[in-house]
């Protein structure tokens, strides 16, 4: 069992996430039967918790790192693009981040 721990913990989010999309193809073809389909489900679901756990973490070391002398976190306005979902260039953003 520690070795699960441990080789999860050793996964990055980036594959973790690949692994999941294929994992979701997969189930959305119907290629697999009933016992396989809900032994994919669960790896899927692993994974997710994972990704979502890892999402959680670097949002609150982006929040230590954007506090400012009050302690409190100052918070920005941020322009997303509607059709890409891409973040629109600030300078004062980018600025803040450095």
């Amino acid at each position: 069992m520690e070795k699960k721990q441990t080789a999860k913990a050793k996964i990055s989010f980036e594959t973790a996430l690949e692994k999941l999309e294929s994992i979701a193809r997969v189930l959305e073809d119907g290629s697999l039967g009933l016992e396989e389909s809900i032994a994919e489900f669960e790896k899927g679901i692993k994974l997710a918790k994972y990704c979502h756990q890892k999402l959680e973490e670097a949002e609150r070391k982006i929040e230590l790192l954007q506090k400012g002398a009050s302690g409190e976190v100052d918070a920005k306005n941020v322009k997303v693009k509607e059709e890409t979902g891409e973040i629109e260039e600030d300078e004062d953003l980018q600025g803040s981040l450095l």
